[in-house]
């Protein structure tokens, strides 16, 4: 594999992982919501988010990487904030 591919391969990685915290962060966003029209938007957030970890994965694929399938641990951190802030409110 040539250096531009991993290169390539890991700034890929690094989207695809902040992809996956922005979906898990807007859909746990839209189960706090109580308007039904952003709980509706933020779902449809988190849908976009899936999909782009689901194309930025086939392309680290055809690259011949491994794509990554977790988040950042940052993004789990914050959620859990989020989670613990709105069940105190």
């Amino acid at each position: 594999m040539s250096d531009i591919n991993k290169e390539a391969i890991s700034i890929l990685n690094d989207l695809i992982e902040t992809s996956i915290d922005g979906e898990k962060g807007f859909h746990t966003a839209a189960e706090d919501a109580k308007n039904p029209e952003i709980k509706a938007y933020l779902l449809s957030r988190s849908s976009g988010c899936k999909t782009s970890v689901a194309e930025l994965q086939a392309e680290v694929r055809a690259l011949g990487g491994d794509p990554e399938d977790s988040s950042s641990i940052a993004g789990g951190a914050h959620r859990l904030w989020v989670n613990l802030k709105s069940a105190l409110s």
